[in-house]
């Protein structure tokens, strides 16, 4: 959405919002989850775009090489895009609680999206429907 906060923005305010009344233990949980998603991010995330972003995308790392274009360029409807697939098995982490929090958390992440309207859920009908899929199939695959 035009004028909605870009990806890093989103991803601070999110797990800067559920990580206030956290106990250290669970905020050291969650920073492993916001890195592990942002790397995600930086490696996969160009898949869900069209050409046309893919393309401000390598012009942004030829000027900008530091850091993630992706984060700095894309707003909610991509990161949407990409979520599902942020929840395939080669994707979860490994560790048994980290993965249970990587799903229970990327779930949170689309309703807060919701929630705070960042993203037109009419437009992005068929990546919801995505990520419901990718979500109870994690949900399914956990030991």
């Amino acid at each position: 959405m035009t004028g909605s906060p870009n990806v890093d923005k989103l991803l601070r305010m999110f797990f800067l919002r559920y990580n206030l009344s956290q106990k250290p233990v669970t905020v050291d949980r969650c920073n492993r989850i916001e890195i592990h998603l942002r790397h995600f991010l930086d490696l996969c995330g160009e898949d869900y775009l069209a050409a046309e972003q893919r393309q401000m995308l390598e012009l942004e790392r030829q000027f900008q090489p530091y850091g993630s274009a992706f984060a700095r360029l894309m707003h909610a409807g991509e990161l949407l895009a990409a979520l599902p697939e942020f929840l395939a098995p080669e994707w979860l982490m490994n560790h048994g609680v980290d993965r249970k929090v990587q799903i229970s958390h990327s779930d949170r992440l689309v309703r807060w999206l919701r929630g705070e309207r960042l993203v037109d859920f009419r437009a992005h009908r068929l990546d919801l429907l995505h990520f419901r899929s990718a979500h109870d199939q994690a949900l399914r695959v956990q030991p």
